[in-house]
């Protein structure tokens, strides 16, 4: 989707759509299928074209649930990466969910409570949020999609009542433990969002089962008219397009047991989902509306951040990478990035001083992150933990291909600001940041570093750990 910013809202220039039906070349294992990467990987040349020349920081490219769900992520990753030519951030399933509720938000309103399904082809999110408000309530990604339930309770598109009855039931089953979190908001506006949810409320009323929107009853209507068909091969059904057809019966499932289990009789669409809602934060990105500012603030107070030294330090770091912007290729992304790891660099400290890296870094890692991807979130976590310490180089291959290179860099400025901020001192560091070679040197006045032997100390550490990964260090 490419849309331009207006004082009315969002304009939509241009959409591009293929069905690659990914999350149905996921095997059990978690192994894509290798006629599914191709799929994929030929799809992904088409929307290259089609972005190749919109800058950089105005393009978000997001991975869901079949890139959390395989098994070689790296690797996927780095393919439709180069297919693409664009970095993709795969995101969590929370972090999915809220952008779906903002993009839903963006369609209907802030006005009344609200309700979201949103059944995708390898997962279903749930969100719900009190008016007014623009993050959510309570978001919850389930795994049960139209494609897995269609695979897993409809193989090779056998129907049957047996069948449905299976499916419904493991469908209310997955959402149980979270139902009683979204009861109270189904007196408001309840919605259902995305290609599956359309395309079910189409078929109702092309059917006439239904001619508003989605209703149980409806639903049940349709399953039981389907049961005269003993597959999908022999299904004629008015509104049923061809590709929609694989994932049909999955998905009619899911919404039944979404529907059974919340209590819900009706619901409405909407047109609008995730990559609405993508856009919706990206333009608050680019205004200066961001909620990982709100996020990191939040995680700041929640673990008793001392402000004043984290502020410190992210000041010297952004220096250093203002000034080794061009040579390094730095964006304005990157810094960001840099900021926020510089902010929370000492979030650990609230378990403990022993190892405070490690805590960090497993904080980071494993909590609601709103507005970062879970992309993000790992490469926050991977400079939070080599902040200090032994640099794990070796780590770093469990990052993306693509934030390798970055991410030690970014490391190696946050380790120097951390280091120059040890005795946290109001003190101002007088130092100058030069490249030299494939490498960098701090520039301090003449008889400075004489007066500061614990600062010698570290730089002197640091040139050895830099060295044996070759980008060297001087100072």
């Amino acid at each position: 989707m490419v849309a331009k910013a207006t004082e009315a809202g969002l304009q939509v220039v241009d959409r591009i759509k293929e069905r690659v039906f990914l999350a149905s070349g996921l095997d059990d294992k978690g192994h894509l299928a290798p006629e599914a990467l191709s799929r994929a990987l030929a799809c992904l040349e088409v929307f290259g074209q089609r972005i190749n020349g919109i800058p950089k920081s105005r393009v978000r490219v997001v991975g869901t649930n079949t890139f959390r769900a395989t098994k070689e992520p790296r690797d996927f990753l780095a393919q439709a990466e180069a297919a693409l030519g664009h970095r993709i951030e795969v995101l969590s399933g929370e972090e999915e969910a809220r952008l779906i509720y903002r993009g839903v938000r963006y369609d209907l309103g802030p006005e009344a409570h609200l309700l979201d399904c949103d059944i995708g082809g390898g997962s279903t999110e749930l969100v719900c949020g009190n008016p007014g408000k623009g993050a959510p309530h309570r978001a919850e990604s389930l795994s049960m999609g139209s494609s897995s339930w269609s695979l897993r309770y409809f193989e090779e598109g056998r129907i049957s009542a047996k069948r449905f009855r299976k499916a419904i039931l493991a469908a209310r089953h997955e959402i149980e433990p979270v139902r009683r979190s979204f009861l109270g908001h189904s007196e408001g506006r309840v919605v259902a969002s995305s290609g599956t949810a359309l395309s079910l409320a189409q078929i109702l009323r092309r059917n006439d089962f239904d001619d508003d929107g989605i209703s149980l009853r409806g639903l049940h209507h349709l399953r039981q008219d389907l049961q005269r068909f003993t597959s999908l091969e022999d299904l004629d059904l008015h509104g049923l397009k061809a590709g929609r057809r694989p994932t049909f019966l999955g998905g009619l499932a899911i919404l039944i047991g979404v529907m059974e289990a919340l209590e819900l009789e009706r619901m409405e669409t909407s047109e609008a989902a995730l990559r609405e809602g993508l856009l919706v934060d990206l333009l608050g990105r680019l205004i200066h509306a961001d909620a990982r500012d709100t996020t990191v603030s939040g995680m700041q107070e929640r673990h008793g951040v001392d402000l004043v030294q984290a502020d410190r330090v992210a000041r010297t770091a952004s220096s250093l990478a203002e000034r080794l912007e061009d040579a390094w290729n730095l964006s304005e992304e990157d810094r960001r990035l840099l900021g926020w790891a510089a902010r929370l660099h000492e979030v650990g400290l609230a378990v403990r001083h022993t190892g405070y890296h490690r805590h960090g870094a497993y904080l980071v890692r494993n909590s609601d992150l709103p507005g970062f991807s879970r992309t993000e979130a790992d490469l926050l976590a991977f400079l939070i933990e080599n902040h200090r310490h032994r640099f794990r180089h070796s780590e770093s291959e469990d990052l993306p291909r693509s934030d390798r290179t970055r991410g030690m860099q970014l490391t190696l400025l946050l380790r120097l600001a951390s280091h120059l901020h040890r005795t946290r001192s109001g003190k101002e560091i007088p130092a100058q940041v030069h490249v030299r070679g494939k490498g960098i040197a701090l520039d301090f006045p003449e008889g400075w570093l004489d007066t500061h032997p614990l600062t010698v100390l570290d730089l002197e550490t640091e040139v050895a750990i830099w060295e044996d990964v070759g980008l060297k260090l001087n100072f």
